[in-house]
């Protein structure tokens, strides 16, 4: 679904934890700080802040009412979970169009406890059941081995090498050394990918997204409130997406071959603005893969075209004219349900991106989860 909120919204705070491999403090604790720092980035008053989304993706969650009390709120009248990347904001901004808050906290908590999905087990009989009984005994089991069979046909489709497809990986680690908060503090060369373990092939290690643990924060307000505090408001101008979360099984093979996605016609139209008018692009990377297929279908290149734009890195470097992921990405940021390109949009779209800060920054456009099934939204300065 799609929505252009009548009472313009505006993302007015950012919050991090330091990721981290290992979990090293509790998670309340972490999301906490993540909160707090984003509410005193805003420069708001806890009390005014009355709703709140915490995500996370393992069970069982972090207690919430302990986590908005931590964070100074007093009067919270809403309270969601889920969503993932720019999907949470877009329900909050609905949350806020339609009255039911002001100014809504969306908290992200990673913990890499959580275990890789498996396949549906009957429980009668202990075989696998389910659509996975016809794959399974095949060999296709889990997201890495189904992004490999995807990844391959996009590339064979078009003719894209992975000399080329490797420049997504290689920028996106030179991005994540001027970063405080990513997790990947060496250089990464072409030689380093090409010499990489398989994965599922022609996915590598480089290929993949770096599991980490911490708490990221944002907050989002009305405009009337935006405008009387800290920083200029970054505004949420339109965003599409399903709000339930879709499974890589069900919906990964759905691949368009012609045109944009519905998910970019919506966004395109309710923001009337034009794919040529995105100055930041900070494409969903779970995969290096999905991020060239996520220019394609966002109208951002011609189709079969990624692969050439990429190359050499020189477009999508934070200085060049349509930098991609300038904060490293989930490739060597770490594994934040895209969460972390939201936040790097607020420090792009701010100016206070430091060494990485593009000076195209009037617009960003953000895409979450998979390809052609997933959300994407338009943030903007005016």
């Amino acid at each position: 679904m799609a929505k252009t909120s009548k009472t313009k919204v505006a993302f007015v705070g950012a919050g991090y934890t330091n990721a981290t491999r290992k979990l090293e403090r509790p998670e309340t604790e972490i999301a906490i700080e993540a909160a707090r720092m984003a509410i005193a980035d805003a420069g708001i008053d806890p009390a005014l802040v009355d709703g709140i989304n915490v995500q996370v993706h393992h069970y069982p969650p972090p207690d919430t009412p302990t986590i908005a009390a931590g964070a100074g709120m007093t009067n919270v009248r809403w309270n969601r979970d889920g969503g993932l990347g720019i999907l949470p904001a877009g329900i909050a901004a609905d949350a806020i169009d339609n009255g039911e808050a002001n100014c809504i906290l969306v908290i992200k908590v990673m913990n890499t406890i959580a275990p890789v999905s498996t396949p549906q087990i009957d429980p009668t009989s202990g075989g696998v059941a389910g659509p996975t009984q016809f794959e399974v005994p095949y060999g296709l089991g889990y997201s890495m081995q189904r992004v490999g069979l995807q990844a391959r046909a996009y590339m064979h489709r078009y003719g894209i090498t992975r000399e080329q497809l490797a420049w997504v990986p290689i920028t996106e680690r030179q991005h994540a050394l001027m970063n405080p908060w990513a997790v990947m503090k060496n250089p990464l060369t072409m030689e380093d990918y090409m010499n990489a373990r398989w994965i599922a092939e022609p996915v590598n290690l480089f290929d993949c997204d770096m599991p980490v643990n911490g708490a990221f924060a944002f907050l989002l307000a009305r405009e009337d409130i935006a405008k009387d505090l800290k920083w200029k408001p970054v505004y949420l101008k339109s965003w599409a997406g399903n709000k339930q979360n879709i499974g890589l099984q069900d919906h990964l093979w759905a691949e368009p071959l012609a045109g944009v996605s519905p998910i970019a016609e919506e966004i395109y139209r309710d923001a009337g603005m034009k794919p040529e008018e995105m100055d930041l692009w900070f494409m969903y990377d779970g995969f290096s893969y999905f991020v060239p297929m996520w220019m394609e279908n966002l109208g951002l290149v011609p189709r079969g075209e990624a692969g050439n734009y990429v190359q050499g890195g020189t477009n999508i470097r934070f200085d060049g004219r349509h930098p991609v992921n300038t904060h490293g990405g989930q490739l060597s940021e770490g594994r934040l349900h895209g969460h972390g390109h939201v936040l790097e949009a607020i420090q792009q779209l701010r100016g206070n991106a430091g060494p990485r800060q593009s000076k195209y920054n009037n617009t960003a456009i953000i895409s979450s989860v998979f390809p052609h099934t997933g959300a994407a939204g338009i943030l903007s300065v005016e």
